[in-house]
């Protein structure tokens, strides 16, 4: 048989234990979440709406292009200019973002990730085979 005070020891040492745990989860999720919303870090995302815009990005900071997609198969986005004193590089993409239930012929979103490189201005052009509305975003620091 286990002596009283053994037990209550190891009851004390196991609560101890198990909220120091929880402490540190807390704490880092707490950090994450406080990143996520903290403009200086977070990626700047512009939608088609956002044409002829000029933008603010940051030297290493991301810019999210999203952009709707037409059904027509042969008919996506592409990037006809990246031109200027400030280099914004592709990252990532172009990603296509379809809805849960999605059938052919349903329109769906394209993405595309680029990331600052150097400070200056930026014309970035982004066009589709068959729509005449481009995207044109002008890019600063």
């Amino acid at each position: 048989m286990i002596k009283k005070s053994i037990r209550q020891s190891a009851v004390i040492l196991a609560s101890v234990g198990i909220v120091a745990g929880l402490f540190v989860a807390v704490s880092s999720s707490l950090v994450a979440a406080r990143t996520a919303r903290d403009p200086r870090k977070a990626p700047l995302h512009v939608f088609l709406a956002d044409t002829g815009r000029t933008v603010e990005l940051p030297i290493g900071h991301q810019l999210v292009v999203t952009l709707p997609l037409r059904i027509f198969k042969d008919n996506t986005w592409y990037v006809s200019e990246n031109t200027g004193g400030g280099a914004l590089k592709l990252i990532a993409g172009p990603d296509e973002k379809r809805a849960k239930n999605w059938k052919e012929g349903d329109p769906s979103l394209q993405i595309f990730y680029f990331q600052r490189e150097t400070p200056g201005t930026t014309n970035l052009v982004l066009q589709q085979k068959y729509w005449s509305k481009p995207m044109i975003l002008k890019v600063v620091d």
